[in-house]
Order: C-alpha cells, then structure tokens, then sequence
C-alpha cells in the first residue's frame, strides 16, 4: 500500500495485478476519505486494475472528514481545489501509462456527482464513468460546458430504489440527460438505500471490461 501526495489531492492506492490495464479512480462521497471504499473495491474482485482513492481537499463543516464542494447556495461554491486536483491527478494516472479509454470514473454520492461534472468536461473520453447515489445539480450549466468529445464516455448509473438521502429519481434524471444528449447510458435501480450493493459488483465488472451487453 502507498501514499502518494499529488499536488491537490493526496490519494491512496491499490493494485488488483502486478501489471494493471486498467485505472479506477474512486471518489468518496461527502464526509469521506482516501481509504473509506478500499474495502469496497477489493470486494468487487476486479483483475488487472489500479485503483486510485483520492481525498477532497476541503474539511466537512461538520468536523469530520472531507468534501469536494466547500459552500452553500446562499454563499456561493468553492470547488477550485477539487478541480484542479482532479485534472492533475487525471494527468498522473495518464503519465503511468493508461490512456483515456482505460480510465474509469466511479463516484458514491457527492462524488458520483463529482465524476459526471468532471467527465463531461474533459477534451477526450473516458473508458466510462460509474455514478453510484449521484444527481446533476447544475444540469443547465453543464449542458453548456459538456465538451462534444464527453460524448464518447460511457455511463453506468447506479442507485438503490429507497434512498431516502438522494432519491432514485435523481438518477432517472441523469440517464434522460445523458441519453439525450448521446452518451452510451444504463440505469441500474437495486433494492438498497444510500449505499453500494455488492449486487452490482457483476454489473460493474462486465461494465469495465466492455462485456456489458447494454454497451456492446
């Protein structure tokens, strides 16, 4: 196991092979951290991948953990440190050798909400991006700032049908804007609350491989 401090984010990682072609960046959600979904992602028994966890670089107002989006509505968003973190960690997964189809965004929450605002915004495509519990919240301006390049990342939503933190409808949303506007897209709806089923762990695993039928 190693630290490696970037220049925004520290992040932690893992590899499932000595010699991985694949690279999962896993972003926690609000009030998380760099080691809180290892667990998560050594249960999901992905081969040849290295994961990167990395940590968000504003503390949560509530003293414990971290967060991708520092603010209110009323006072306005403070996401600089996120986004420039996370292009420079981009850049750092590509330096190791993983070009862009074989990078994959997976996000719980706020950073399932994450990984749509970054993806989208990229010059290129991803291999995919996994938003698991996530919502849009500024759909309107990232209609505009979605590059036409983005439309080439695949996107597997995920979301338990009685989540009563981010409802299910959030996602349902998500998959009309990205079928509109052309990403190749699945809605997966699982019976759980706010969390990740390890029921989707075979879903996710033919998802990264490309061997999920609903892309192939």
């Amino acid at each position: 196991m190693i630290v490696v401090v970037n220049t925004k984010l520290i992040t932690h990682t893992f590899s499932t092979s000595e010699q991985p072609t694949k690279a999962i960046i896993f972003i926690h959600g609000w009030t998380g951290n760099e080691h809180v979904f290892e667990p998560v992602a050594k249960r999901m028994q992905i081969e040849k991948v290295k994961w990167f966890f990395p940590r968000a670089p504003y503390e949560s107002d509530t003293g414990k953990g971290f967060t991708w989006f520092s603010g209110s509505d009323e006072k306005g968003w403070d996401l600089e440190k996120t986004w420039i973190g996370m292009q420079q960690l981009l850049t750092d997964v590509q330096s190791e050798g993983f070009s862009p189809k074989n990078i994959f965004l997976m996000g719980f929450s706020q950073g399932a909400s994450l990984s749509m605002e970054i993806a989208l915004r990229l010059p290129f495509a991803l291999g995919g991006i996994i938003p698991i519990a996530g919502f849009i919240k500024f759909i309107d301006i990232l209609k505009t700032d979605a590059t036409e390049q983005s439309k080439g990342t695949p996107v597997l939503l995920l979301h338990g049908n009685r989540d009563e933190i981010i409802p299910s409808k959030a996602s349902e949303k998500a998959f009309d804007f990205f079928e509109k506007r052309g990403n190749p897209v699945h809605l997966e709806i699982y019976n759980a609350g706010h969390k990740i089923s390890m029921k989707t762990a075979p879903l996710i695993q033919n998802f990264i491989s490309g061997s999920l039928k609903k892309f192939s």
